[in-house]
């Protein structure tokens, strides 16, 4: 359980709660919404008439079946109500002609019906037990004569929504009572209030799972790739560049993860450079205090030596002096070429790394962003670095003084038996008519000095400028005769 408990504290926990306040509101709005607009649909129904022709159809049925004074009258018009208000309920073919769960979704018993007679009296009433709560209207009050001249009544008790409808029950032109039909609802915001009973804990219940589930799912995929990115990372902090995070997928995080991997060896490569640059500099330190004091005080030791033996002439300690002296000249010669070897320039780093660093260096100076592409090429001569990199240095300059460029790319790659160098920028160009000056020609007499050296430049408006040098590499000889310098 130890791994899981920083997840539990962070992203799953954050997550469960984020599902949770995010899911409940919209559950209620949509719920609620739904409601809102069958409710509506339901009472633009009712004032159109629905249960004022539901009330008269059913009253002119239950005249044609009307059971007169008989003893079994009372338990037949009960029946006969309960069946009605069953068959105006039910959500298809009910008081809607249309599909309809309204009713029984905002309450158990949203209709009641009800037999009266003649002078207002009742008879019979479904549910049953609506007796008690349904208040009939009295035959002399306002609500009886709107009733009785099939208008439909509203009655406001809120947060419920009451209609009313009356239709008599006659048979050949005899009145034999009154059929009332009463639909009460409450308003659909109203419901959430009236029924948090059972539905609350299981909505509760299921957001719970539900964002548990899901949080735990998307933070363990999720946090197992960046786990595998912190991992990688604390490798790069403790100088170990040889740990890759490896993502392969193509979504955000993959593409994060090939970018850090592609930065870890960028790294490598300048820390590389760096620290050689570094050991460079110690030397040429070392090669300036050898100069400045012991080289100096050597010369004076000899000339000392020498100054001596002359004096001694044909002494006897003459010899031992001579032998003195040729020593100090050997120190002096041995000291020479140790002072020749740390005064080594950058020559002693490799071409690849003197390239990186000087296009680095020109990146930096610049502000500019730069793109390396150097792979693995054979070995150069000397006089073959040092015009590739005059080239380098040369285009980069041009780049910075003429293209008003926001970004460059400097490659050098192995492409067949060639070596291919290629610079580009996505600056301005100088255009098709532009005369090149005389920086382009040096790049050229140095690429065309290279073996099988070809240059091309090319430059627009539209696509900046490019400039390809393409040589054989020392120890490799051209399949053509002609060296000659395209472009």
């Amino acid at each position: 359980m130890k791994p899981l408990r920083p997840q539990l504290r962070g992203l799953i926990f954050k997550l469960t709660v984020f599902y949770v306040l995010l899911s409940l509101p919209c559950l209620v709005l949509v719920e609620t919404g739904i409601l809102v607009w069958e409710f509506n649909d339901l009472m633009r129904g009712i004032e159109g008439g629905s249960l004022t022709r539901a009330t008269q159809d059913a009253a002119a049925e239950l005249a044609r079946t009307w059971p007169g004074a008989d003893s079994q009258a009372q338990q037949y018009l009960a029946t006969a109500t309960e069946a009605l208000v069953l068959r105006l309920q039910r959500p298809r073919g009910g008081l809607l002609q249309h599909d309809s769960y309204i009713l029984t979704e905002l309450s158990t018993e949203p209709l009641t019906s009800a037999v009266l007679a003649g002078d207002g009296q009742l008879l019979a009433i479904a549910p049953s037990n609506a007796g008690s709560r349904l208040q009939l209207p009295r035959p002399d009050s306002d609500e009886w004569r709107a009733l009785v001249a099939g208008r439909l009544v509203s009655i406001a008790e809120s947060p419920y929504r009451i209609r009313r409808a009356l239709a008599p029950i006659a048979a050949n032109g005899k009145l034999d009572g009154y059929l009332l039909l009463e639909l009460s609802l409450p308003v659909p915001w109203h419901r959430f209030l009236l029924d948090a009973s059972l539905e609350w804990p299981i909505v509760l219940g299921y957001l719970l799972v539900f964002g548990i589930a899901s949080s735990f799912f998307l933070a363990t995929w999720v946090t197992r790739r960046l786990n595998r990115v912190a991992r990688a990372a604390t490798a790069w902090s403790r100088g170990d560049f040889s740990d890759r995070i490896g993502d392969v997928s193509r979504d955000e995080l993959g593409h994060l993860s090939n970018l850090l991997d592609a930065m870890a060896l960028e790294l490598k490569d300048l820390l590389r450079s760096r620290a050689q640059l570094a050991t460079l500099a110690e030397r040429a330190r070392l090669a300036r205090d050898l100069h400045d004091t012991v080289k100096q005080k050597a010369f004076a030791l000899s000339m000392q030596l020498a100054g001596a033996r002359r004096q001694l002439g044909e002494h006897p300690a003459s010899e031992r002096v001579a032998q003195a002296e040729k020593l100090g000249q050997q120190i002096q010669q041995e000291l020479a070429q140790i002072l020749d070897e740390l005064r080594a320039g950058d020559s002693a780093l490799p071409f690849a790394a003197r390239l990186r660093v000087r296009a680095q260096e020109w990146a930096q100076l610049s502000g500019m962003q730069l793109d390396l592409d150097i792979g693995e090429i054979p070995a150069l001569s000397t006089a073959q670095e040092d015009a590739l990199l005059r080239i380098a240095d040369e285009a980069l300059a041009n780049v910075l003084r003429h293209s008003g460029a926001s970004r460059a790319s400097l490659s050098l790659k192995r492409a067949g038996d060639h070596a291919a160098l290629a610079i580009t920028d996505n600056g301005r160009g100088t255009g098709d008519e532009a005369r090149p000056g005389m920086g382009i020609a040096n790049m050229r007499e140095r690429a065309a000095a290279l073996p099988g050296g070809q240059f091309e430049f090319s430059s627009s408006a539209e696509q900046g400028t490019r400039i390809d040098v393409r040589f054989l590499p020392s120890g490799d000889r051209p399949r053509e005769s002609s060296n000659r310098a395209r472009g």
